[in-house]
């Protein structure tokens, strides 16, 4: 915002050696100038005394919130353009026709509060705060009503003592220029952020290309067209305004709450240029706009940041998914990496005897053999984690759990706990071997550091237990451990949950993840302890031999 406005304030002094550029700056600023002028000139005869159907205040005053934004982007630097466009405004359209040079005096009154709402929030809401929380929005809208209240009370006096009205009518007038100078700067300045800003105009630009934007701009005039020809008190109608306003901000955020505020606002400008049924009616509309812009932006806000929230949580769920991917692919490369090892010994042991060329070619092929796995299991953890899919083959039940039991064996056993896998029954069933491992391992791996942390003494146990229901296949995992508490086993499985101090908490979530996209279910079943189970379908491919897990 500061880049495009500043220019309009920036002095063109020559350098010598830089004419040219400092020409097409000059050149700039004097465009930029002209428009602002041009621009706050023609809002201001938009909400002019021969717009307004009212003989004092304005409906509203889109021209304050251009003024604001001038001053927010070149801050006192703009003191200058900002006095000689209000004056000449105040001339064309004098707010006492009788009295030119009063005229002249009253239009510059709201001078000093745009300078001071302005340096405020540059001070304390800088890189516009005020758009991204609820408190930062209440608080520009607090400080922006305050300033107008107080313009509008010196504007009043001013007028009372040019004796322009009637006294009785001081308050109703404070009220309705206190309305017209917030609603002008709470909608406008939200506008140009958002307009002249390239990169969010083009997010803003993206949201609210859609048929649905069209359908809830056709509703907003349609009810205003409908109340401005009804009495005041049939205008119970307007209350219709917040399914629209509501319905921007709900699905496009603080772009789509703008973007209906500015339609509102322009169709109560339409309203005041014609001659409406009942103008009388007008600054009640107004306030009721007002009411409900600011009620669609703090929607807009809390759309803006669900989304921005969501986006971090992808974010950090795709790092902490890539922890839990490096750990899988340390695990199963351990033992390729560990075979390719031993062959390239056993191949300059050897070579070093004169070698038999036989054996030789042999060892060869099985360290190809064991580069390839490795590929592999790079290549289908890498698949998964990126785009879900799964490399399914028919697997027989017990080599699964076998293969996935079999590196904890000698763990369990330093740490004095039972690992008690009882017989599998012979049935296979389609899966991804090194994803499925992947679950039970960490399963396992769980249950081993829950009983890591029981007293000494304390007899410690892990049951595998499986078996077939129907048409799928079960594996249960349980220990006799500290179980898991009542307010984790709910939410067990959501991102962030952890049972270890030390865990990220997305081990399980993964875990139900790879499960679930193969067509099975994880959940935890009810008991003192700790007991999961995984069901999987059954493949009815041919069966296997009676497999045992010691």
């Amino acid at each position: 915002m500061r880049s495009f406005l500043a220019l309009i304030i920036l002095p063109a002094a020559r350098a010598p050696g830089k004419h040219t550029m400092t020409d097409l700056r000059a050149v700039r600023a004097v465009w930029l100038g002209g428009a602002f002028a041009i621009a706050y000139i023609v809002l201001d005869m938009l909400s002019g005394p021969e717009a307004r159907h009212q003989t004092i205040a304005p409906v509203w005053h889109p021209a304050a919130g251009l003024a604001l934004y001038l001053v927010l982007a070149a801050g006192f630097k703009a003191v200058p353009q900002l006095v000689a466009t209000v004056l000449v405004a105040a001339a064309i359209t004098p707010a006492l026709p009788a009295q030119p040079l009063l005229s002249l005096v009253v239009g510059l009154l709201p001078v000093p509060m745009y300078l001071a709402v302005g340096a405020v929030m540059r001070r304390y809401l800088a890189g516009h705060a005020f758009f991204a929380s609820h408190r930062g929005l209440l608080t520009w809208a607090g400080l922006v009503t305050l300033g107008s209240l107080l313009s509008a009370a010196a504007y009043a006096l001013m007028l009372l003592g040019a004796d322009a009205f009637a006294s009785r009518a001081w308050l109703d007038l404070v009220t309705r220029y206190t309305i017209a100078e917030t609603a002008g700067m709470l909608v406008i300045v939200p506008a140009l952020h958002y307009l002249l800003d390239a990169g969010l105009r083009a997010d803003v630009l993206g949201r609210i290309a859609s048929w649905e934007t069209l359908a809830y701009v056709a509703l907003i005039a349609l009810v205003l067209a409908v109340g401005l020809q009804r009495p005041a008190p049939e205008s119970l109608v307007y209350y219709l305004l917040f399914l629209p306003l509501a319905w921007s901000a709900a699905r496009h955020g603080m772009a789509g709450a703008v973007t209906a505020a500015i339609v509102l606002e322009a169709g109560v400008t339409i309203a005041a240029l014609r001659p409406i049924a009942y103008p009388a009616q007008m600054p009640n509309v107004q306030m009721l706009v007002l009411t409900l812009t600011l009620s669609g932006f703090l929607i807009g806000i809390a759309v803006d940041v669900a989304r921005r929230a969501s986006h971090d949580l992808r974010h950090s769920l795709r790092l902490a998914a890539a922890g839990e991917m490096a750990g899988a692919v340390a695990h199963e490369l351990n033992q390729p990496l560990t075979a390719l090892s031993m062959y390239g010994s056993a191949c300059e042991r050897l070579m070093a005897r004169g070698g038999n060329e036989a054996l030789l070619q042999t060892t060869i092929r099985s360290m190809v053999a064991e580069s390839q796995r490795a590929s592999d299991v790079l290549k289908r953890l890498r698949d998964f984690f990126r785009t879900g899919t799964t490399a399914l083959e028919p697997l027989a039940l017990a080599e699964l759990i076998r293969g996935a039991v079999a590196p904890f064996v000698g763990q369990a056993r330093a740490q004095g706990i039972v690992l008690d896998v009882s017989p599998p029954p012979r049935a296979v069933l389609l899966g991804d071997r090194i994803q499925l491992e992947i679950v039970l391992r960490n399963l396992l791996s769980n249950a081993l550091q829950a009983l890591a942390e029981m007293p000494a003494g304390a007899e410690r146990r892990i049951a595998v237990r499986s078996g077939m229901d129907g048409a799928t296949v079960w594996i249960r995992i349980a220990d006799n451990g500290p179980g898991i508490a009542d307010k984790i086993r709910a939410r067990l499985f959501e991102p962030f949950i952890s049972l270890k101090s030390s865990g990220l908490g997305l081990g399980l979530a993964i875990s139900r993840a790879i499960v679930e996209t193969h067509g099975g279910t994880l959940s935890v079943e009810p008991g003192p302890h700790a007991i999961l189970k995984i069901t999987l379908p059954f493949h009815d491919g041919a069966d296997e031999g009676p497999d045992h897990v010691q």
